[in-house]
């Protein structure tokens, strides 16, 4: 039953009950109050005494009425105050409106359909609040580790320039060029983090405004350069990387700039975060209007709390006083550049087990129905 139908009956109802009530009280006084203690009354006198009855009764019945229909308005009304002061807790007097058998009582039966949504509105702001808390703090942790991951290299930086400009000793040009190599590095690795800042923000202003520039391309030969590539670096050289696929071509439109930051960021990500020697595999699937990338390793995985989290931005999942760390923003800058390819990336892992990750893209540059 809709709140129109339910208003109509109740008011059509105390209306009702309203009139019974004023005709029963008339009978009551002039048939047998009245006669009881012999009262005679004039006309004058019973017009007066009808006129009575009808405004007493009317009173009672705007009371009533007011009581029935705006108490439990006021209530709501109270209880949007709250939520609009910030307070999501349940209001007071909210047990109040419920019997014994946890049903509402009649009058706020009325309003059923609002303090259900009310309760539900409580509900989702109590739990954006919570969610808000969370990421502002993750947020706080996340500048005060960007702070550092800045701090390290320009300590090298300037300690490094320090030594060269002094006048207290003579350096060799071996010494010298040493010294200008690890200032360079460290410089580059600022220069990383900016870009990764910029990139992020970039990002925010929305995966589908973001300008990728795709071309159809070897997803097969493009893959095996990065994975050659990284196996070559010097961080990866205790680690085993393995590569497979199901064709040995397999055409997808994308961002070869972008798409090699996506293999990177993760493929780096399971060098960083686990100690060798491990083993990485990395398998490409064509799978009709989709290709699919799966990288998995045996390292030491992550909990469920990590795991839940590793898409977001604020996250850092783990910290480290390498100064070649990143700057928790590398599985957030994967995540929205594969959804900017249109496609879909999921994790799984468990501690000690390993991690996976799962990524589709539509081979056509184009989302498919199941793509979000």
């Amino acid at each position: 039953m809709g709140i129109k139908t339910r208003f109509t009956l109740h008011f059509a109802l105390g209306l009702t009950l309203w009139l019974l009530g004023t005709g029963l009280s008339l009978v009551i006084l002039f048939e047998v109050l009245l006669p009881l203690f012999d009262v005679v009354v004039g006309e004058n006198t019973e017009g007066l005494l009808v006129g009575s009855i009808f405004a007493l009764s009317t009173l009672v019945c705007i009371g009533l009425f007011g009581w029935y229909f705006g108490g439990p308005i006021a209530f709501i009304m109270r209880w949007i105050h709250q939520l609009s002061q910030g307070n999501y807790k349940q209001p007071p007097g909210l047990r109040k409106i419920y019997t014994r058998k946890e049903t509402l009582r009649m009058r706020y039966l009325l309003y059923k359909e609002v303090l259900h949504s009310l309760q539900l509105l409580a509900e989702q702001l109590q739990a954006n609040e919570v969610e808000r808390k969370k990421i502002e703090q993750a947020k706080q942790e996340w500048i005060a580790g960007i702070s550092h991951d800045l701090k390290t290299p320009l300590t090298y930086i300037t300690g490094y320039s320090t030594l060269l400009l002094t006048n207290q000793y003579e350096w060799s040009t071996e010494e010298a060029r040493s010294f200008t190599q690890e200032i360079y590095d460290k410089g580059k690795h600022m220069e990383e983090l900016i870009q990764d800042l910029n990139l992020v923000l970039k990002l925010n202003d929305g995966v589908h405004l973001f300008p990728i520039n795709t071309t159809s391309q070897d997803l097969v030969e493009f893959t095996k350069r990065v994975v050659a590539d990284i196996s070559n670096s010097p961080q990866a050289v205790d680690y085993r990387l393995h590569f497979k696929t199901n064709k040995p071509r397999i055409d997808v439109d994308f961002d070869d700039k972008f798409m090699q930051r996506i293999l990177q960021n993760i493929l780096m990500n399971s060098i960083i975060h686990n100690p060798e020697p491990v083993d990485i595999y990395i398998e490409l699937f064509d799978y009709n209007e989709q290709a699919r990338i799966h990288i998995t390793d045996n390292g030491i995985g992550m909990p469920t709390h990590m795991m839940e989290n590793l898409f977001q931005q604020y996250y850092r999942g783990a910290t480290t006083d390498s100064a070649s760390e990143g700057t928790g923003l590398g599985m957030a800058i994967v995540y929205n550049l594969v959804r900017a390819h249109h496609g879909t990336i999921s994790v799984e892992s468990e501690p000690s087990k390993g991690t996976s990750f799962d990524i589709h893209f539509p081979k056509k540059g184009r989302p498919q129905d199941n793509m979000s």
